[in-house]
């Protein structure tokens, strides 16, 4: 189910076939309705009845863009300037061979190889322009774009490497707990919401906030690939995410998770987590609390944070297939049994706790 879609071209505002491959996954289970909003955000809705209250619907969040190229203008027969978009390494940026795509072509499509030439300085950007060339005609116009020429989807023993990673990987985990529910007919409701422009400022995710497209009392997870240099451990489990660089997430849903995570872990000796801040990046999170949406997050750990190798030029990015699986198992446990059953047992066990420590020690609380 992963392959297609972190195999999938994109790029922040063209994120075309990656959206066209989940509206495709919905269509092909009826009981997931999708809706859409002016940005061209999705939001996936499975809807197994049950007694869930409210407040207790889940909605996973995760994005469609990764960095890449957009075509700015020509430059005549087989070159044109590109406008970069998105954060990368600029000086490994320039050392690598990108591929250009098309809109009005298939998803499945390869790309024209194209050459980095030379960097055009522009006052307003964040990188300078780049002009690339191709060996034959290439197209031009809008609904051109590139990204790095780098291998789009390879396992190699427990590991998953791809040019685009960050967040298709997230997307996909996303939609795979949904087609668990569905396979199970399970008695929950549970919403997806895929979104565009991240890479450039929470751009699709500012715009589904401020068009009020997102329901206000759901409680939100967002899903990400988050670099280890934040200190997680690949192959170590997923991470549940209690912060990033800019803002700290919702406790009760941080905390609600965590005893879900532990007692699945009880359940499945095989399931393990982590549990770190990931403050090396930004994430989607903050935005919804910005706007006062309950939100906590999970992360991946990721290796070659977009596409920064070791080398001197991009590489795939990669994570670790038991990572994924086990996140994939937390959140359809986290969907079943709903953060507040997690937190509730987590708050009594801790109040529980507390209490034992102050009836031991009370005595010794002498006056000084």
């Amino acid at each position: 189910m992963a392959k297609p879609l972190i195999s999938a071209p994109t790029a922040p505002f063209h994120e075309h076939f990656a959206s066209g491959i989940a509206r495709a996954f919905a269509a092909a289970r009826p009981p997931i309705q999708v809706l859409h909003d002016r940005g061209g955000n999705s939001l996936l809705i499975y809807d197994g009845g049950g007694q869930q209250e409210e407040d207790e619907f889940i909605v996973l969040t995760a994005h469609l863009d990764h960095p890449g190229l957009v075509w700015r203008t020509s430059q005549g027969s087989g070159r044109a300037l590109f406008e970069i978009l998105g954060g990368v390494e600029l000086e490994k940026a320039l050392a690598t061979g990108v591929r250009l795509f098309d809109l009005n072509r298939p998803a499945t499509q390869r790309g024209i190889p194209g050459t980095i030439v030379r960097a055009v300085e522009e006052e307003g950007t964040r990188y300078p322009l780049v002009e690339v060339a191709t060996a034959r005609d290439s197209p031009q116009g809008p609904g051109i774009f590139a990204m790095w020429d780098l291998p789009t989807f390879r396992v190699r023993g427990r590991r998953l490497s791809g040019r685009a990673i960050d967040d298709l990987a997230g997307a996909a985990v996303a939609l795979c707990v949904l087609d668990s529910l569905v396979r199970q007919q399970a008695s929950v409701r549970l919403g997806v919401l895929l979104t565009r422009a991240e890479e450039v400022g929470f751009v699709g995710m500012l715009a589904a906030l401020e068009a009020g497209f997102l329901p206000r009392r759901a409680l939100y997870i967002n899903i990400e690939c988050s670099s280890v240099a934040a200190g997680a451990v690949l192959g170590a489990g997923p991470i549940l995410r209690v912060g990033d660089r800019l803002w700290v997430f919702d406790p009760d849903i941080s905390g609600g998770m965590a005893a879900l995570a532990d007692e699945l872990a009880s359940q499945q000796p095989t399931f393990r987590y982590q549990r770190k801040l990931m403050d090396s990046g930004a994430c989607e999170a903050t935005p919804l609390m910005q706007a006062d949406y309950r939100t906590g997050a999970v992360a991946l750990p990721l290796g070659n944070y977009h596409n920064s190798g070791p080398g001197a030029q991009l590489a795939p990015e990669y994570i670790h297939l038991d990572d994924a699986n086990g996140l994939v198992r937390l959140l359809v446990h986290v969907s079943q049994r709903g953060i507040g059953t997690g937190l509730a047992h987590s708050a009594a066990a801790l109040d529980s706790m507390l209490a034992s420590r102050l009836a031991q020690y009370r005595d010794h609380l002498l006056p000084l």
